[in-house]
């Protein structure tokens, strides 16, 4: 069978829409791609957000009580004499050395 010259061009029309229309769905999702990706950075720049402002007011939080310890060791009459620091516990009612104990903070500035 012979190929006319009408055959022909018609035949490289449907290969290169073919190809439009490949490249045109590559395109479709690598857009897509890119706006994922997108809204994954934003919502992991959002975190990272709240993350740095959780640990600034942590940060001034701890400030806040090593300043509350340092008033407190200036306003200790022990401290002036050198003498050995009384407790109002008990030798009894003392924690085994290693012991952890947590303080809520919330507390503490209710404290004089």
């Amino acid at each position: 069978m012979a190929t006319t010259a009408s055959d022909e061009p018609s035949v490289s029309a449907e290969e290169a829409l073919k190809q439009q229309k490949k490249q045109a769905r590559r395109e479709a999702k690598l857009m897509l791609a890119i706006k994922a990706a997108k809204k994954d950075l934003k919502k992991a720049q959002k975190k990272q957000s709240k993350a740095q402002a959780r640990l600034e007011e942590r940060s001034t939080t701890l400030h806040t009580l090593e300043a509350r310890l340092e008033e407190l060791h200036a306003q200790s009459p022990q401290a002036a004499t050198g003498a050995e620091p009384t407790s109002p516990l008990s030798e009894e009612s003392r924690l085994p050395e290693g012991s952890v104990v947590m303080i809520d903070v919330a507390k503490m500035d209710a404290l004089p």
